[in-house]
């Protein structure tokens, strides 16, 4: 398992990458999308189109459940489900063999994640391949768009490897 150290939370929330309120077209012609969080999971659906993975815990911020007619879209995502615990601040183990599995497999997959999804970005950068979108929730302000390239790769393990692992 991999846990947050404390002293990392501020760099990770510091992005390169652009911010959006609204899904940007170009990712209607990216051929692979990932989504961490239930906010942009359920707009890019709406938007754009169903995620090939999607990593959602059906929460928002973190304690504010989804409402009854985002639980019955987000049900519509997903051909097939994976549940998963991971508790905040951390990458479980069982939380990145899902992700590994759902990034080999060809079937659009949901990881329903019991605790916290927070972290799940940067394994899906890790392992995904060169020029995938990623996208992630940044409370308050938008969702973020990673353009997988080399130097996202890099940034991802780089986070990965300062944190504690068990």
């Amino acid at each position: 398992m991999y846990t947050l150290r404390p002293e990392m939370a501020d760099d990770l929330r510091n992005t390169n990458s652009p911010i959006y309120q609204k899904s940007p077209s170009f990712l209607e012609k990216s051929s692979y999308i990932a989504t961490v969080g239930d906010i942009c999971t359920l707009k890019i659906f709406e938007e754009i189109r169903e995620p090939n993975l999607c990593i959602v815990d059906m929460k928002t911020k973190r304690n504010v459940e989804l409402q009854p007619e985002e639980k019955k879209i987000m049900k519509e995502i997903g051909s097939r489900v994976i549940q998963v615990e991971n508790k905040p601040g951390t990458i479980s183990i069982e939380l990145w063999d899902s992700i590994k599995e759902a990034i080999d497999n060809k079937t659009n997959t949901k990881i329903v994640v019991k605790g916290e999804e927070d972290l799940a970005a940067l394994p899906v950068i890790s392992m995904v391949k060169l020029g995938a979108k990623v996208i992630y929730g940044m409370p308050d302000k938008g969702m973020v768009v990673v353009d997988v390239n080399q130097q996202e790769k890099k940034r991802a393990n780089s986070f990965l490897k300062q944190m504690l692992v068990e």
